[in-house]
């Protein structure tokens, strides 16, 4: 305060400052004085935001007019100060008065400023005592306490604004009027006072008065009592009353007038006939005194109805003569003091008590006394006594009732209707004020308004007394209807819900929720709603629990038309407000724009908070709505908005102009969501927004789907193509073209549906709150690559998945994907991944992802989880909602489907990324829906293999990393070598890798939070302590003994700014930098000169240097990856997904270095999964049967593991070995894996590009440059050779054939074959076992392209070469050797190996052409097996003897060459035979057509070969260099021209002597016979001797030539 204080007194020193500085000094104190006197009283809020010059302004402004002012007018000045005219400025219009010093002055000018509807903003009011010359020039100021005549008053208000000139003069005018009027009033005061008194004292006197002493003196004492200073008069006139014919008149003596009548002076006499009956009576009665109110608004001092005392007299017969009237206010004291205080009023109360007629003793005498005493003065002082006792009796009568009452009084003059209502306190209020004041208005035909003073007391009732002003209060007035339409008034919004809840819901109920709810609307509530709306939002409020804690109303206002686009919505929530801004998004989607809103709290008397949203809202759908309809529409579909059981978005729309339910407009908004998933460009916002252009074509597409898949419905394919037709038509219309393509692809998209499971209901009948459809994407435009073959795609508002199938029985794992936008595109890359995957299984690939779409925000890992789990579940059940089910042998297909299908059972998932755990879950809904699979539904469960402890995936890559170390020349197992790893102990893969050989030394690895570096690792110590870290998956890196890591190394922190590089770790990394960003080092450490790199980890961390980054699409490790070719290791081992991309696999290997690809190296965790299923599908069969236990079912599973995992690692083996047998013979073969390449393509089973093999000008380079395929490449290659063949093969001519069906036997583990081989034959996968078996026989034996190749060069068909094939396989014993040559692994150099693989390769194709060309009926297989084997045998042991001793010695030779290699004789022998014994077959068909022995017929036939120079014919053929496909068909089939020639030569010379046991004396003779056709032959043989190359024309002639010799020989 003090502050303040010293703040604006320096505001106004500066103000005199300023006088000081600029007046001069002549004026100067008077100015200074002046303006002290000005600012005394000023307060201190009124000078906030002022300024010094404006404040001097107008200080001198005022001074200058003061200075000089003539008092004989007053100076009134209203005025917008500007700079420019009056040198200060204000934003206020300023009024200045001057004037002498008189009562009443301000009040009577605030009032004139009200009147005007002008508020004052400020005003300072300042009398001052002065002195002045007779020319009225200022001479001095004096003090308050000093006399003088001369006392003028000095005010200054700051008011609105007033802008026009009109509005300055009218408000100029009025100041004017309003200080005459004070003047007057004041100047007439004492004579007024004076003349009262005379008056008085006239009466007192008059010894004839028609009234009693006591009449008499009760007047006089109020006469006396007015006179002291409790009226305030301000008017008085003198009126003579004189008797005309029939009348009499009032006639003013003007002269007599004072104070204000002075300004109403009339000539014209008032006739008594003009006034009310009751006014004419009390004019000419008897009684004294006149008491009422006048007509008009007091002027001066307050703005209440002036007070009219008259004073009659009286001639002697007691007849009125005259009238003294006097005008003015009683003061305060009437209405303040006590009644028995004020003359003629205590008289008055003390007779209307005395009408009352009680006891004075009594409670009733006092109860109405102190009604009596309470009542308004005027209405006591001017009400007769016996009106004014009815009243108050009628008020008494009331007592504390609560009732609601209205008396009436009418003016005696008939001026205006005083009212008293009263009403119960807690029922009054402004609003019922205001309504009663109108009610009054119109009954009682007011002529303005009615003025209105409550009161209120300790009493329950509040008193309000209306005066309502009329022309002539003579009229009838039904006083009881009036009073009746106030009891209406009064009846409160509460009371009108009683009665609305008592004829609803009887006494009893209502009387329970008036309890609740009769106070808990707010006032805003009952304003904007009826008491009948509140009785249905009350019932809504009732239906409120905490877990159903949404009610709703949407509808019409009454007041709005059918066509009207106005709709309300309330909503009813519990405990706390629904915020408009969680609201309006919502209703938005609807295509309702929100208007107004308004919030209720309805406070409930249990103390429960309930809320009341009221919504009004403009609908957009561009139709009328239909309420009906529309309600039951919205009110579902925004439930389910709020539930989060439907998705908020604006598809929505399509409830309300389409009329579509919410789960309607499901299908539409999932097959949005799946086309966007598919790469539509079009956005799910402008799909929704095409469909709300056309709300028909919404409909129809609906209706369109409903007729196909709804199963309650007749199916009609006429109904069906007549639909189809009608939305065709309507596209028509569609002019713009993105809106044309969008409906047409919702067609495209239907029809490509072949089931759902949208009308299956849930176990309750209510609606699943999922769906799932199995698409055939094949029927789909524009689809991205590759095509599965079957597609679920899953959509609820918590969860959208897809699931890819690449044929009927496929499998995959299924991801929990954190790629809500693209996530089919993610799965759409893992299932190409894992088709190729698992071609070595008996399923093709599948996989499937779902996003979790509602995770909690700022939610616990677990609380994630637990999420995820949910959503897990949800799309396991969706699957299975639409899978054929097997029962006793026989297909049940779901229930309530529609199937545009056929049989289609075969659903099996695994775990993957973010489901590792979640097996048991599936398995557990498999048994809920007791599907055929059982828990072989989802391997890897709690019962079945666990692959982290069996170390499968791992192990199966090891076979990919050993024999890549084993064709190197390393063993990796044995010898030690270096290593870098991506993982850390704890995981599945990096663990147990890095635990498969004790001599890996590792020298680098990371994971996502640490770097290990171990410049110079002792390999047997770290391999104890990584398996310590393994067996406690919690530890990491960081927990490594460091004490075990050598110099230089150590652990770091991936969130460490950079790392000190220590000399050690510089030497590895090649670098002289001193430190590195984690990230860096990671980089660097990668490029390491080591021999292997493993990969256990996720993320892909080697690409092309033709790829970008985005390339990739694994943004988390940008920084981290490094392209092959800048790869220095040696060895690439992938044990987890994409840790390369295919283009950087293929660019490290084409500099040297060793890779597969993932799929291939980690093959064998779904190979052991794909076992798992197909034991669960056989034992639990058995079980089912009671063959087998749960327990001993159990048991045998986990007893088997070891045997289940060397049929996996077996597996994984011979899969890597192929790729090697076709990688190590090169740029030889590139030609025929180029066409096997452009049949692939041909057949649609190849997207070269998706699958980056080289383009044909890219191989043709590399045939220039001696480059074969890539191991990555013939990765490929390989895998869709089996993918491919394995479809071929599955037919049942194939795999009913006894001779194939021995591989269902061998697919499973020893005991099963021993003890259920007959009850594996009804396996329900027993084709598809035995196909994947042959298959993967085939190629891993074969080579990829086998069958196609066969296929080209002989016209065969799959059944043929397969039978050959296998019958060839069988003949030579190539499998047993096969195995024999594999026993070698490490004992001989590994192309030792392959190249014998190679040599048996060769011999089994040739075999297998010669087979289909002239072998027999081969269904079969052991019997033409066995019919060809024992020549086979028989050369084996007794080739010498047949051999002539040139050809001995090279067989012996080429023996020997073997066997320096290191290979053991009997398999040296049996390899360099190869081509020896080729001709088994050959033989077996001579000796079965003849009479002769093998042995005659063998050697016959190799010495024949000799002596004709037929084996090296047969070498200057393969030896022949081909240049394209044809040229080689034709060097294949000299070949076995040859091979035909020579044998029909034996059989000739057999032919000639049957008797003849001699195979040496057969040839002499033969050859003596024939002496000229041979020296011809030899001719033919010596040019070829004498030229190095040979054209195919020359050996086209030469075979001509051994055919004539073969034709026209003797024998």
């Amino acid at each position: 305060m003090t502050a303040n204080s010293q703040r604006y007194s320096v505001l106004l020193e500066n103000v005199f400052s300023l006088i000081d500085k600029k007046v001069d000094a002549k004026s100067r104190e008077h100015i200074h004085t002046f303006g002290r006197h000005f600012f005394k009283n000023i307060s201190l809020d009124d000078l906030e935001n002022r300024n010094d010059s404006d404040l001097y302004g107008a200080t001198l402004s005022l001074w200058n007019t003061f200075s000089n002012f003539d008092a004989s007018s007053p100076h009134v000045r209203v005025f917008n100060p500007e700079i420019e005219k009056h040198g200060w400025k204000s934003s206020h219009t300023i009024v200045e008065l001057i004037l002498r010093d008189v009562p009443f002055l301000v009040d009577s000018v605030r009032m004139a400023l009200n009147r005007l509807g002008i508020t004052a903003h400020m005003l300072i009011h300042s009398p001052m005592n002065i002195e002045r010359d007779d020319n009225n020039k200022l001479v001095s100021f004096l003090d308050a306490n000093q006399t003088s005549n001369l006392r003028q008053t000095v005010v200054f208000i700051e008011v609105d604004r007033q802008t026009s000139k009109a509005d300055l003069e009218q408000l100029t005018s009025e100041l004017h009027s309003t200080i005459d009027e004070v003047s007057l009033a004041v100047a007439d005061w004492q004579p007024m006072l004076d003349k009262l008194k005379a008056i008085t004292g006239q009466v007192s006197k008059a010894k004839k008065l028609p009234v009693d002493k006591s009449h008499k003196d009760t007047v006089l004492r109020f006469l006396d009592w007015l006179s002291d200073h409790n009226f305030t008069l301000m008017g008085y006139r003198y009126y003579s009353v004189s008797a005309i014919e029939g009348d009499h008149q009032w006639t003013p003596d003007n002269d007599s007038s004072l104070g204000l009548m002075k300004n109403s002076i009339s000539d014209k006499p008032r006739l008594l006939s003009n006034l009310p009956a009751t006014a004419r009576e009390e004019a000419l009665s008897q009684r004294l005194l006149l008491l009422t109110k006048t007509n008009s608004r007091s002027r001066v001092h307050r703005p209440a109805y002036m007070d009219y005392v008259g004073i009659k007299e009286f001639n002697s017969n007691g007849q009125v003569t005259g009238e003294h009237r006097f005008l003015g206010l009683y003061s305060a004291s009437f209405y303040n003091s006590s009644t028995k205080d004020i003359p003629l009023l205590s008289d008055k109360i003390r007779r209307i008590c005395e009408l009352s007629q009680f006891d004075p003793d009594t409670h009733a005498f006092k109860a109405f006394n102190n009604i009596v005493e309470t009542y308004p003065r005027d209405e006591l002082l001017q009400t007769p006594e016996e009106e004014m006792a009815e009243i108050i009796r009628g008020i008494f009568q009331m007592q504390e009732r609560g009732i609601t009452r209205l008396f009436v009084r009418k003016d005696t003059f008939g001026r205006f209707f005083s009212c008293m209502v009263y009403v119960p306190r807690e029922r009054y209020n402004t609003q019922l004020r205001k309504e009663t004041q109108a009610l009054l208005k119109r009954s009682l035909n007011a002529s303005g308004e009615v003025e209105f003073t409550t009161f209120f007391s300790e009493s329950v009732y509040a008193r309000t007394h209306y005066i309502a002003r009329v022309e002539d209060n003579n009229a009838e007035l039904d006083v009881k209807d009036i009073e009746q339409n106030i009891i209406e008034l009064t009846k409160t919004w509460n009371d009108r819900l009683s009665s609305a809840l008592s004829s609803a819901y009887g006494e009893a109920k209502a009387k329970m929720l008036e309890r609740n709810y009769l106070n808990a609307f707010s006032p805003s509530y009952t304003e904007q709603n009826l008491p009948s709306a509140a009785l249905v939002d009350i019932e809504k409020l009732e239906q409120l629990t905490p877990e159903e804690n949404l009610g709703m109303l949407f509808y019409r206002p009454q007041e709005e038309q059918s066509d009207s686009q106005v709709v309300k919505l309330k909503l009813f929530h519990l405990f706390e407000p629904i915020h408009l801004s969680d609201v309006l998004p919502i209703l938005e989607n609807f295509g309702l724009r929100v208007i107004d809103e308004s919030p209720y709290k309805i406070q409930c008397a249990d103390g429960k908070l309930k809320w009341v949203m009221d919504f009004t809202m403009l609908h957009k759908s561009g139709n009328d709505l239909d309420m009906v309809k529309a309600q039951q529409l919205f009110q579902d579909a925004f439930a389910k908005v709020w539930y989060n059981d439907l998705e908020d978005d604006g598809f929505n729309r399509l409830v309300l102009s389409a009329e579509l339910t919410g789960r309607n407009v499901t299908i539409l908004r999932a097959f949005a969501k799946y086309m966007r998933q598919t790469g539509s460009s079009f956005s799910r916002d402008y799909i929704a927004n095409t469909l709300s252009n056309y709300p028909h074509i919404a409909e129809m597409l609906i209706s369109y789907f409903e007729l196909i898949f709804n199963p309650g419905r007749k199916p009609s394919k006429k109904r069906q193509q007549t639909l189809q037709d009608k939305i065709t038509e309507a596209l028509d219309q569609v002019s713009n073209l993105d809106d044309d393509r969008i409906i047409r692809r919702y067609l495209d998209m239907i029809n490509a549906t072949l089931r759902t499971n949208f009308y299956q209901p849930a176990e309750d009948g209510s609606d699943k709150p999922y769906v799932s459809f199995k698409l055939l994407p094949e029927l789909i435009p524009e689809m991205p690559l590759p095509l599965p073959k079957f597609e679920i795609f899953v959509y609820s508002p918590k969860i959208e998945g897809v699931h890819l199938r690449g044929g009927r029985v496929a499998r995959g794992g299924l991801r929990w994907s954190d790629r809500q936008e693209d996530f089919r595109t993610e799965i759409l890359g893992l299932v190409k991944a894992q088709q190729v995957k698992n071609t070595v299984i008996v399923p093709v690939g599948a996989k499937g992802g779902f996003v979790c779409k509602q995770l909690p925000a700022g939610a616990s890992r677990q609380e994630i989880f637990e999420e995820g789990k949910a959503c897990y579940r949800t799309f396991i059940r969706s699957l299975l909602d639409i899978t054929d089910n097997i029962v006793d042998g026989k297909i049940v297909p779901p229930k309530n489907v529609v199937r545009l299908d056929e049989d289609d059972p075969y659903l099996v998932v695994a775990a993957d990324k973010g489901t590792a755990t979640f097996s048991d879950i599936a398995n557990g809904i498999s048994e809920e829906y007791n599907f055929w699979l059982g828990d072989a539904f989802a391997s890897g469960g709690s019962i079945g293999y666990d692959h982290k402890k069996m170390g499968i995936t791992a192990r199966g890559a090891w076979e990919s990393v050993k024999r890549h170390f084993r064709e190197i020349g390393i063993d990796c197992q044995t010898t030690d070598f270096t290593c870098v790893g991506v993982g850390d102990m704890g995981g599945d893969v990096f663990g147990n890798g890095m635990l498969l050989s004790e001599h890996t030394r590792l020298i680098v690895a990371f994971n996502h939070m640490h770097i290990f570096f171990d410049p110079d690792p002792d390999a047997a110590k770290s391999y104890k302590e990584r398996q310590r870290l393994f067996e406690n998956p919690s530890l990491t890196w960081d927990d490594y003994d460091k004490s075990l890591i050598s110099k230089g190394g150590g652990v770091f922190s991936r969130a460490a700014k950079s790392i000190t590089l220590t000399p050690e770790m510089k030497t590895w990394l090649g670098t002289r930098q001193n430190s590195m960003t984690p990230t860096e080092l990671i980089h660097n450490c990668l490029k390491m000169p080591v021999d292997l790199i493993w990969n256990g980890g996720i993320g892909t961390y080697v690409k092309s240097k033709k790829e970008s980054h985005s390339d990739v699409g694994d943004r988390a490790n940008d920084a981290l990856r490094v392209n092959g070719c800048d790869l220095k290791a040696k060895i690439i081992g992938e044990g987890g997904n994409l840790g390369a991309t295919q283009l950087g696999r293929m660019e490290f290997a084409a500099n040297g270095g060793r890779v597969n690809t993932d799929f291939i190296d980690n093959v064998g965790g779904v190979d052991c999964s794909d076992n798992e299923v197909n034991i669960k599908i056989l034992l639990n069969a058995l079980v089912s049967n009671g063959d087998l236990t749960v327990k001993q079912r159990n048991n045998l599973l986990y007893d088997m593991t070891d045997d289940v995992a060397k049929i996996v690692l077996q597996d994984c083996y011979r899969q890597t070995q192929t790729i090697s047998v076709t990688e190590m013979t090169g740029v030889s073969s590139l030609k025929e894996q180029l066409r096997f390449i452009h049949g692939l393509e041909r057949d649609g089973a190849l997207n070269r590009e998706l699958e980056f093999i080289p383009n044909d000008d890219e191989i043709s380079d590399r045939a220039v440059q001696n480059r074969g395929l890539t191991r990555p490449e013939l990765s490929v290659v390989t895998a869709y050779g089996k993918m491919v063949l394995k479809d071929q093969l599955n037919i049942p001519a194939l795999t009913d054939n006894p001779y194939h069906g021995k591989l269902l036997i061998s697919a499973f583990p020893p005991v099963l074959r021993e003890r259920f081989a007959e009850q594996m034959q009804q396996h329900p996968l027993r084709a598809e076992i035995i196909a994947t078996k042959l298959t993967n026989n085939m190629v891993n034996d074969m080579g990829a392209n086998f069958v196609y190749r066969m296929q080209e060069e002989t016209g065969a068909d799959i059944v043929e070469i397969t039978n050959a094939y296998s019958i060839v396989k069988g003949v030579f014993s190539i499998g047993q050797l096969w195995q024999d040559i594999e026993g070698l692994d490490n004992k001989v150099d590994a192309k030792v190996q392959l190249a014998m693989l190679e040599s048996a390769r060769r011999l089994m194709r040739r075999g297998t052409r010669w087979y289909i060309r002239h072998g027999d009926n081969c269904n079969d297989i052991q019997q033409c097996i066995e019919k060809y084997q024992p020549a086979v045998n028989d050369l084996c042991e007794n080739l010498s003897n047949y051999l002539v001793k040139q050809e001995i010695s090279q067989l012996e030779k080429a023996t020997q060459n073997w066997m320096e290699k290191g290979v053991p004789q009997d398999i040296a022998a049996r390899v360099a035979a190869f081509s020896n014994l080729f001709s088994a077959l050959d033989l077996t068909q001579v000796v079965e057509q003849g009479s002769h022995s093998i042995d005659v017929v063998g050697r016959l036939y190799y010495q024949l070969g000799s002596t004709l120079e037929l084996h090296w014919f047969l070498e200057q053929i393969n030896n022949q260099p081909v240049g394209n496909h044809w040229q080689a068909l034709a060097r294949a089939s000299y070949r076995e021209e040859l091979d035909w020639q020579q044998r029909s030569i034996v059989a000739t010379l057999l032919a000639g002597s049957s008797k003849s046991k001699d195979a040496d004396a057969i040839l002499d003779n033969w050859m003596q016979n024939n002496e000229a056709l041979l020296k011809r032959w030899y001719h033919m043989m010596s040019e070829f001797k004498t030229s190095s190359s040979h054209d195919f024309a020359k050996f086209s002639v030469a075979l001509r030539e051994l055919m004539l010799l073969s034709m026209k020989s003797n024998q």
